[in-house]
């Protein structure tokens, strides 16, 4: 049986804590060598949550406890409130100057919970964020939650008040992490005795003309690959970032037509930063470009070869070469072929707003729509659309005309080790994000 283990971050900040202010090294003291104290579990590691989330999301809903440094002999009764002073503190720590969220938005589910004797957490404690589509747009609101009392023990200090900032955003909020998963369309993919894709995908076969899109932001190019994939068929039309003998930073595609572009150190793309990427290639015109963030920054008037004169995406290539097994050759974003645990051109990146069109879309049309698509349904020539939208789970819309919804396929697994590892929500679905938009119009 393998070996599973859940990703987690270990509390070394309230550890060090414990081990600095809470000890007392005398042997004369009538108290215990470390006292007990209590704390709130999410601030363990942190004191602050930015919640920032779309315009149009009505309620949230956030989950926590009371937490004691170790169980008491009798059960312990702790008192949560709102507490709206609160919001001085933080203001005068961060330099900031945001506004109480007002409550008429919130409900904190009870104001007291209790530690049982012998344990180490209360039962979870809910609040929940109402109404959210009234608050003002793109404005921080602040929520400090904050222990009040604790029965015979003590407030950890510095963790007994937690502070969500509340933030409804114009900007996209939610993108999958791929460093864990990889994303495949089920609909694409031509079953074994068969000539056509099982999903709505003939379409995407025989094409003359492509666009790739997508939003993304590489957390890390890692150590162990030179090749970060983004989306796209292996040897066929591979969307990436690096390659062998290009800088590890920079676009690139393959396809039998040959690599592009050409390897440059000027056309670097930074860990950590969010980026609108585009791939267009049109077959008639021989013309190929990349753009970021809505600039042109590649092209080639002349990419063409006998060998790819139509773009199929939605074909099972077969192959029998060793280590080259059935699945190898597929439409994925964020993989590209290998083994699935070989994880050596594994994107380790935030996406959303995948895209594909069967035509070359111009640089206006680009420039315009790189946040959103309006209408997705009546778009003649989208050919497929993922939002990454859902925030949880592993099903992912396809929110053009065709229906071809995507999968998550979760994974991780050390290298080193063997080691399987318990994907989670919250790995897969990182809360707080904020996609800046460079097309808005002040």
């Amino acid at each position: 049986m393998k070996n599973k283990r859940k990703l987690s971050i270990l509390p070394v900040t309230l550890l060090m804590l414990f081990a600095a202010g809470a000890c007392d090294n005398t042997d004369y003291t009538e108290r215990t060598p470390c006292d007990n104290s209590i704390y709130l579990s999410m601030a363990e590691t942190k004191t602050s949550e930015t919640m920032t989330f779309n315009k149009t999301i009505t309620k949230l809903e956030k989950e926590f406890t009371a937490r004691l440094a170790f169980p008491a002999d009798a059960e312990v009764s702790v008192g949560i409130t709102v507490d709206p002073s609160r919001v001085v503190d933080y203001n005068m720590r961060n330099n900031t100057s945001y506004d109480v969220l007002p409550t008429k938005h919130y409900r904190l589910e009870a104001n007291e919970t209790a530690i049982p004797a012998g344990k180490l957490n209360s039962q979870p404690v809910h609040i929940y964020f109402n109404d959210l589509t009234e608050l003002e747009i793109d404005k921080a609101y602040l929520c400090p939650v904050t222990l009040t009392s604790a029965q015979g023990i003590g407030l950890l200090d510095g963790s007994s008040t937690y502070w969500y900032v509340v933030k409804r955003s114009s900007a996209i909020t939610t993108a999958v992490n791929l460093q864990y998963c990889y994303i495949e369309v089920p609909g694409f993919y031509v079953p074994n005795g068969s000539q056509e894709p099982s999903g709505n995908a003939a379409h995407l076969n025989g094409m003359k003309a492509v666009t790739y899109e997508m939003i993304v932001r590489i957390n890390k190019f890692d150590d162990n690959t030179d090749i970060s994939s983004l989306m796209g068929i292996e040897g066929h039309l591979c969307f990436r970032v690096g390659d062998a003998g290009f800088p590890r930073q920079q676009l690139q595609v393959e396809t039998p037509a040959g690599k592009f572009p050409e390897s440059s150190k000027a056309k670097l793309l930074n860990a950590g930063e969010w980026y609108h990427l585009a791939l267009t290639y049109d077959i008639a015109t021989k013309t190929i470009i990349f753009y970021v963030n809505g600039k042109e920054q590649s092209r080639n008037t002349d990419y063409s070869s006998t060998s790819f004169n139509e773009i199929n995406l939605a074909n099972r290539v077969q192959e029998s070469s060793p280590g080259k097994g059935d699945g190898d050759w597929l439409f994925y974003i964020g993989r590209s072929y290998n083994d699935r645990w070989l994880i050596d051109r594994q994107l380790n990146g935030n996406v959303c707003e995948v895209r594909i069109w069967d035509v070359a879309r111009t640089p206006q049309e680009i420039w315009e729509n790189m946040y959103d698509i309006n209408n997705p349904t009546t778009e003649e020539h989208l050919a497929a659309y993922w939002k990454f939208n859902e925030g949880t789970g592993n099903d992912i819309k396809d929110y053009s005309r065709w229906g071809n919804n995507a999968q998550i396929v979760r994974y991780w697994k050390d290298s080193q080790s063997k080691n399987e590892y318990e994907v989670k929500d919250e790995d897969l679905w990182p809360s707080g994000l904020e996609v800046p938009q460079v097309n808005k119009k002040e």
